[in-house]
């Protein structure tokens, strides 16, 4: 064997690894899997094994006996998770009605009250105006006196400010 020269055969490596490897980070794993005679019908054949280990897993689990049992108890867990849920919605619902009828309820119950203060006020207007309106005959008939009273009280007076004057 020159130097430099791979040896075919790993079992006749003399066990100095620094002449194989050109980088100093190449492992010895790597030079081995480099050593290895590996051809298109050795991948091949690994691959169509490797194909045959899978589809033999997927069988064993496929026929597994408890994988109907499994199935059956999530079943049962999405059918018991599916009612709790439609339960809640049913709750959700029930809640939202009654807000809405004690909305409806409370809507209603300040309209009457708008209502009753509004016929309050109207009464209170009403009852005031019918106090002005009895009132206006008073009101009239006091004003005619009061001017028949200034009238009566113009005649006495003297006219002028002087006459006044010479009346003090």
């Amino acid at each position: 064997m020159r130097s430099g020269e791979i040896p075919l055969n790993p079992v006749a490596f003399s066990g100095r690894w620094d002449y194989l490897t050109d980088h100093p980070k190449q492992s010895k794993a790597r030079i081995l899997h480099m050593m290895k005679e590996d051809t298109f019908r050795t991948r091949q054949d690994n691959a169509r094994d490797a194909k045959q280990k899978l589809l033999e897993r997927f069988r064993t689990i496929a026929n597994d006996p408890g994988l109907e049992q499994r199935r059956a108890e999530r079943a049962a867990v999405t059918a018991a998770r599916e009612e709790r849920a439609a339960a809640k919605a049913a709750e959700q619902r029930r809640i939202a009605e009654a807000k809405a009828a004690e909305e409806a309820r409370i809507a209603a119950e300040k309209a009457a009250e708008e209502k009753r203060i509004a016929d309050e006020k109207a009464a209170e207007e009403a009852r005031l105006e019918a106090e002005r309106l009895a009132a206006r005959p008073k009101i009239i008939a006091a004003s005619k006196y009061a001017l028949a009273a200034s009238a009566i009280a113009g005649m006495n007076m003297p006219r002028d400010r002087n006459q006044q004057r010479k009346a003090s």
